[in-house]
């Protein structure tokens, strides 16, 4: 390789690191200047044009260093929505964690600890420390608090350097009047955008900074947009974000947690433990269809009511396995039964049989006999050819 050659493979590293990391490309240039003992990217190209050349070994540095941001040789995880194989495995100062990715934040887990690095750049890290070890707790250790974080920081720039290479160069680097170009969105450049979700107004270069989340409240890029379409004539207009300084050190948050799973029931929850013990109380085709058909309300202070069709659940039966589940759940219960229309003729047809298929079978037989089958997609098959 030429020493031509080395130079313009050094401005390529350097664009690439810039592209990854959504900076501007002098300050890449500047970056790769300083790893070869330089004060700026001039320097370098001046020395460049005199007696020194980079060494094979200097760009091979380079390399690397932007490869390592870059590249995701050895890392099995998706870049957005993570999964159970996306995993990398490592110890810090002697501490075993595992770090993958959901949603763009990243999360390191340890042995009673757990980071998460949200994937908006301004919001501050999640330290969960377990109740039970508090006091032991290696994330009481700042210097390992602070190596952790700078770990999972390390991937975050692998998981950004993915996602800003399917984004417009344009919209990582504003150009002169600030302007940038929304990087999901099919929207023209401007240097004025606003927040849906709080309603700021922000500039080109804030936005870009922050990764398209909102420096103010912290919305993601889908809610970013170049005009405050959602706001009337008589609303207040938006105005300018208040920002955290450029260069301001993110103190992480640091909570104490009880990690044992913590059952806190809702409606949904209720309902479905009731109605699997309707189920268990039937003792018939008909009363099995009167469990599906019965409505089941909850309210806010989770007591049941349970509204049983009178045709398919006998007036005089208590669902005893659902009446118990209410108890264990500290619940009341209130049952009651309803007129309404049967879904087939004869509904009683279902109390002299346990089977669903035998059910059919005699409901099907009965509308035969009266000749009043209707036609469906499909030929109806004849008793006979089932048996």
């Amino acid at each position: 390789m030429t020493e031509n050659d080395k130079l313009k493979t050094l401005k390529l590293l350097a664009k690439r690191y810039a592209r990854a990391t959504g900076q501007p490309l002098h300050v890449a240039l500047d970056l790769v200047a300083s790893r070869l003992g330089f004060p700026h990217w001039n320097s370098l190209t001046g020395s460049a044009k005199g007696e020194w050349a980079p060494s094979e070994a200097q760009v091979a540095a380079i390399k690397a260093l932007v490869l390592r941001i870059t590249s995701h040789e050895g890392t099995t995880f998706d870049h957005i929505f993570g999964g159970a194989d996306a995993i990398t495995r490592g110890e810090v100062r002697g501490h075993p964690y595992e770090l993958s990715t959901m949603l763009g934040d990243v999360h390191m887990k340890g042995d009673s600890w757990r980071i998460v690095l949200p994937e908006n750049p301004s919001a501050a890290p999640h330290v969960e420390i377990d109740i039970e070890q508090a006091q032991n707790n290696p994330m009481n250790d700042r210097v390992l608090l602070v190596e952790a974080i700078g770990i999972a920081k390390d991937l975050m720039k692998r998981v950004n350097a993915r996602r800003f290479a399917d984004w417009p160069r344009r919209a990582t680097k504003p150009d002169a009047e600030g302007k940038v170009r929304h990087p999901l969105l099919e929207m023209e450049e401007t240097n004025r955008w606003y927040c849906l979700h709080c309603d700021a107004e922000i500039t080109g270069p804030q936005i870009a900074g922050n990764q398209w989340h909102c420096p103010g409240c912290g919305a993601s890029p889908i809610n970013i947009f170049p005009e405050a379409f959602w706001l009337g004539p008589n609303d207040e207009r938006p105005v300018p974000v208040q920002a955290r300084a450029e260069g301001q050190e993110i103190e992480p948050i640091v909570s104490v947690v009880d990690p044992r799973p913590r059952l806190d029931l809702n409606k949904d929850q209720v309902t479905h433990l009731i109605r699997a013990a309707l189920f268990e109380d039937t003792t018939n085709a008909s009363e099995r269809m009167g469990a599906g058909l019965a409505e089941i309300w909850v309210d806010d202070d989770l007591n049941v009511v349970v509204s049983f069709k009178d045709h398919y659940w006998p007036e005089d039966k208590e669902p005893v396995a659902a009446i118990k589940v209410a108890a264990l759940l500290g619940i009341e219960i209130d049952l009651e039964v309803t007129w309404s229309n049967p879904l087939f003729a004869w509904p009683g047809l279902g109390t002299v049989t346990h089977s669903t298929v035998e059910y059919t079978r005699l409901m099907l037989d009965a509308y035969r006999s009266h000749g009043t089958v209707e036609k469906t997609r499909k030929p109806i098959t004849p008793q006979s050819e089932l048996l």
